[in-house]
């Protein structure tokens, strides 16, 4: 029975709410409230919907300049919350919590090959051929959240994963033969050499898997009026269900972006950018030949196989969007095209 050993990564990024455009000098400053509204208490603002009167970044002032109420952040995180409010900055709910699905497809390159023909020991050949190999994953996540500081957040995430591998394998037959020490059948001193020598066997497999994972990440960010830029680095453990090695991968993803408010619909970032993803996994199985007519040899051939399996490309682009419904509320939407690998991840969070 086939084993596999298979490494998924998701990068689960959190875009930050980063700052919006000022309002034009010329625009006329929101009224006093009525006699009988009542203020929120400082720390305890009740923003309902980040648009540019209930989420404000710069008010139309020069950076460094004071709101005109003084504010106050009562929360113990991010560090340095308050200097950052003093400059004229609002920052998001420094906690938070996410679900996340995501699909993956990417080819996959195998390497230091090493074969057992019917039960013989191992031993590195040259002379398989395994085509394009691809995977597909699909997984579901937890992610939770804290901003340390106001440029940095952190997170933990944890999951599920079920996926596939396919593989489709070439053996020439004169190859096969001679590596079995049959040689002699390809060249004979008399007679025509074996069917077998001038053909390529063929075979094909699928592995079928599933696993869980769990990873920790930092998501650096920085932003200027309505431009953002972000690179979010993520480090996961998957267990993968057929064997018993821990296999890890690493994820960086940077991008920037420009947001925009939408009214009472809140504020919407739209980014580009690009992934990098390294796995470096084992692979192991086996393919089973038709060698009936071959002397020497049982009707079916098996060949045991393991080999290292990393992801073709590297780095693939990137393009989103986040959508902040509210200050609590957000919605993810990205996909990775380009290269040899697509994936989609689709996401909501709630900030407190």
């Amino acid at each position: 029975m086939s084993s596999h050993r298979l490494s998924v990564v998701m990068h689960l990024a959190l875009f930050p709410p980063l700052s919006l455009a000022a309002p034009a000098a010329e625009e006329v400053a929101p009224a006093a409230p009525a006699a009988e509204e009542v203020a929120p208490a400082a720390g305890q603002w009740a923003y309902e919907i980040r648009g540019p009167e209930t989420y404000p970044t710069l008010e139309g002032r020069e950076l460094g300049e004071p709101f005109v109420e003084e504010r106050v952040w009562a929360r113990a995180l991010p560090f340095f919350a308050q200097d950052v409010i003093n400059l004229g900055f609002d920052l998001p709910n420094p906690y938070g919590t996410a679900v996340v699905g995501a699909v993956l497809r990417q080819d996959i390159q195998l390497s230091n090959l090493k074969v057992g023909v019917n039960g013989q020991p191992w031993e590195k050949i040259g002379f398989v051929d395994f085509g394009q190999p691809r995977e597909e994953n699909s997984t579901v996540q937890a992610k939770l959240d804290a901003w340390l500081f106001p440029f940095m957040n952190v997170y933990m995430i944890g999951g599920a994963i079920d996926g596939h591998a396919d593989l489709e394998v070439g053996v020439p037959g004169d190859e096969l033969l001679d590596f079995l020490g049959l040689g002699v059948l390809c060249a004979p001193p008399i007679g025509t050499p074996a069917d077998i020598c001038s053909r390529t066997l063929a075979s094909k497999a699928r592995v079928d898997y599933t696993g869980s994972n769990v990873g920790v990440g930092v998501n650096l960010a920085m932003g200027w009026d309505r431009f953002f830029v972000t690179l979010p680095i993520t480090y996961v453990w998957s267990d993968i269900s057929v064997i018993d090695s821990t296999v890890e991968a690493l994820n960086v993803s940077p991008r920037i972006g420009v947001t925009g408010d939408v009214g009472d619909m809140g504020v919407i970032a739209l980014f580009v950018g690009a992934t990098y993803l390294d796995a470096t996994v084992g692979l192991s199985g086996r393919f089973s030949f038709d060698t009936s007519g071959v002397p020497g040899l049982d009707d079916t051939s098996t060949i045991n196989f393991k080999l290292t399996e990393t992801n073709k490309d590297k780095w693939n682009y990137v393009v989103g969007g986040n959508w902040d419904v509210s200050k609590r509320w957000s919605v993810l939407v990205e996909a990775g095209v380009g290269g040899s690998r697509e994936n989609l991840i689709v996401g909501a969070t709630y900030r407190w």
